[in-house]
């Protein structure tokens, strides 16, 4: 062959390869541009944290407080979020000199969210999905009780803040006595990356019945992953 025909060869080869793969680089950058962008936001304040009330149409006498603290979920991106799910995934205990330990075996669980699970989020979309609350003590000592799992180690009387939780396996803690915790929360997409988020938790153990008071005795903040050590 000469040089000539090597050129045409090489040339429709090419353009060849190029037709082939341009339709799948035209739907890459498609995808990237269009794609849903999920982002999770807290602060220790309203409309994150809400105090509300405990009723029951089957109890019309039923009437106490509750205080929520809830992770905002929201769609930045340019399409629908599909099959969307919150989990608590992982939970540490912090020492007294401020260390964390890591509760091994740990089950992820799906958190309560606002909508039912899974869920799509359309564009600018948000809802809010509790990461736990504290109800009154008589609503714990009543109704509550029977079904707290403290961390291993820990044990007391003092309120609880309760993990919002679709199941609640034997197998672990759902709720945390005085002290210092760290959690980490993901949110699962089918079309979208994993979102992860770390929190830290602060929690004296004292009941008030105003909003403004208990945020200074349970205070959830964001942070960074924890440089845990194995419990």
């Amino acid at each position: 062959m000469s040089a000539s025909d090597w050129v045409l060869v090489g040339s429709t080869i090419f353009l060849g390869a190029v037709a082939l793969f341009v339709p799948y680089l035209s739907e890459a950058v498609k995808r990237r541009a269009f794609a849903p962008r999920i982002e999770i936001a807290f602060r220790n304040a309203s409309p994150f944290c809400i105090r509300t009330l405990w009723t029951s149409r089957h109890d019309p006498t039923l009437s106490e407080p509750v205080f929520f603290f809830r992770l905002q979920i929201t769609n930045h991106g340019k399409s629908q979020a599909r099959n969307c799910e919150a989990v608590l995934t992982d939970l540490w205990s912090y020492d007294a000199a401020g260390k964390p330990f890591k509760f091994q075996g740990f089950s992820p669980i799906n958190l309560r969210i606002e909508v039912p699970v899974p869920t799509n989020i359309n564009t600018e979309r948000r809802f809010y999905c509790a990461i736990g609350h504290v109800s009154s003590p008589a609503y714990q000592e009543h109704e509550e009780k029977k079904s707290f799992l403290d961390f291993p180690g820990k044990d007391g009387h003092a309120p609880r803040f309760l993990f919002d939780l679709e199941t609640y396996p034997n197998s672990q803690p759902n709720c945390l006595l005085p002290g210092r915790y760290a959690i980490k929360v993901a949110v699962y997409s089918e079309n979208s990356p994993r979102k992860e988020a770390f929190f830290k938790v602060d929690w004296s153990g004292k009941w008030h019945d105003d909003l403004s008071l208990m945020l200074r005795e349970l205070v959830i903040a964001r942070i960074g992953e924890p440089a845990s050590a194995s419990a």
